[in-house]
């Protein structure tokens, strides 16, 4: 469960720390509502006049922390980028990971965004792109 300092609460500013259907990540809004007791989203009506509902709270950022949200993402990226450029892991992207398995003749599981893929799925999907020519 989440802690209390996470919960935002009702008519809190937030600002949307992703791009959602017809609304641009930056926008800022009010928290209208929360709903769920262990398993929490909520109603933002953004600054535009959007309103959406059932949004994750690691989609929306309190005002207050917008800027130290942005340096952080900034960092992270750097870091993931520079560790893709050392080599020193596989790649974060999914397709990537799968592409990778299945193409370098091995027959080892792959952990795709925490689900292991087993090796023979993998070499089947690979069959199957080629048979259609993708």
């Amino acid at each position: 469960m989440a802690s209390n300092s996470d919960v935002l609460d009702r008519r809190e500013r937030v600002i949307l720390a992703e791009d959602l259907a017809g609304v641009a990540e930056g926008t800022p809004g009010e928290v209208m509502l929360h709903t769920g007791m262990r398993w929490l989203r909520y109603w933002v009506r953004f600054d535009s006049g959007a309103e959406r509902g059932s949004i994750h709270r690691d989609k929306l950022v309190r005002e207050a922390e917008w800027e130290d949200f942005l340096v952080k993402r900034a960092e992270a990226e750097a870091a993931a980028e520079a560790a893709a450029e050392s080599g020193g892991g596989p790649s974060s992207d999914p397709e990537e990971q799968t592409t990778a398995a299945a193409g370098d003749g091995t027959s080892e599981d792959v952990v795709v965004n925490g689900a292991t893929v087993p090796a023979h799925l993998l070499s089947r999907s690979a069959s199957a792109r080629e048979r259609l020519g993708g």
